[in-house]
């Protein structure tokens, strides 16, 4: 999401530079949490002094929570008077008294202080007011994408499928894009594995698109199952994607998910868990079908259902391009976003 907001920002007309580097994620260790807001406040100096002559006009700051506070915006944007924009908000109260009770506090004074928040998912819309965050500041900016440019040639991609990765062409084709790292995802393909070894049907293969350091488990988990393509850039991805059938994801703990939403701009319908992100994207019943989140004899049941009915499948692929165009898209986001910066602290 964050390439996306840089690119929108470029195209609304504002010259973006990335402020800094300093990466303020910590797994929960106080003394790590210490040097961390030391090299912080160094930070900000630096770049205080840096801008002293020629500040910015707008500091936007992207995906603010406990684990990840902001501890330069803030500052600078009381300094120079200028407005303080975080994109993806969320305060967690269970976190308030917990390992990261200093950070918590920080990124909670942070987003008090924001002239805006961008509220991505309707659970952070609701935890924003539920923790007394003033309703005028909130903002509800769907996650997007750029779907002007979706490769729909659908032959051709089928095509491709077939010479770059040994897919039968005659047989359904399903889909997964997502990293391949320990925690959630590696979640999300334990149950992709017991979706399919529930399954068992040889009318369906499955392309698996992404990489991490947990690949080595997921083909054991997936061995037999699936063909693995690796890492491949978007444009790829989205041409691929075009010549499948289905999406499949169980999506555990998942925010909202992007591969999700590039999937229906492609025309696959989709089979994922009800997770409450997800479940915002995609239109139950409408342009796929979500299962219990973790429960793989259920997402294989909606597996299976979009498997014998390609009508269904596809009058859902179809639906959901519309979907994303109309909801999701760069151009409804774009709007959004341009109200939001028109604004004065």
């Amino acid at each position: 999401m964050a390439r996306q907001f840089l690119r929108l920002l470029g195209e609304l007309g504002h010259d973006v530079e990335i402020a800094s580097t300093l990466r303020t994620w910590e797994a929960g260790n106080e003394k790590r949490q210490e040097a961390i807001l030391n090299a912080a406040i160094r930070e900000r100096e630096r770049l205080l002094a840096c801008w002293q002559d020629h500040p910015p006009h707008v500091w936007f700051t992207y995906h603010l929570y406990h684990k990840a506070p902001d501890h330069l915006g803030p500052a600078i944007a009381d300094t120079f008077k200028i407005p303080y924009v975080v994109a993806e908000p969320s305060i967690s109260p269970a976190q308030a008294n917990g390992r990261w009770r200093r950070p918590w506090a920080h990124a909670r004074a942070a987003i008090e202080r924001a002239d805006a928040l961008l509220a991505m998912t309707l659970k952070d819309e609701r935890g924003l007011l539920a923790a007394g965050l003033a309703r005028r500041k909130i903002v509800r900016l769907p996650p997007f994408i750029d779907a002007t440019d979706v490769f729909t040639g659908r032959r051709e991609a089928r095509l491709g499928l077939v010479r770059n990765f040994g897919l039968d062409g005659d047989r359904n084709i399903a889909v997964t894009v997502a990293m391949m790292r320990p925690g959630d995802k590696l979640e999300s393909y334990r149950v992709l594995a017991r979706t399919l070894a529930t399954l068992d049907r040889d009318d369906l293969q499955l392309l698996v698109i992404g990489d991490g350091p947990s690949r080595g488990e997921v083909e054991h988990l997936l061995a037999g199952r699936a063909v693995f393509a690796g890492v491949l850039d978007e444009e790829l991805i989205r041409r691929f994607m075009a010549g499948c059938d289905l999406f499949i994801w169980p999506a555990i703990n998942e925010a909202y998910g992007m591969a999700i939403l590039l999937a229906q701009a492609c025309g696959c319908a989709v089979a994922a868990g009800d997770v409450p992100g997800v479940g915002e994207i995609v239109n139950h019943g409408g342009t796929g079908l979500l299962a219990p989140a973790g429960d793989a004899a259920s997402l294989a049941t909606a597996v299976s259902r979009l498997l014998d009915d390609p009508a269904l499948r596809r009058s859902m692929g179809d639906a959901g391009r519309r979907h994303v165009l109309r909801h999701h898209s760069t151009d409804a986001a774009r709007r959004v976003l341009a109200r939001v910066l028109e604004m004065r602290p």
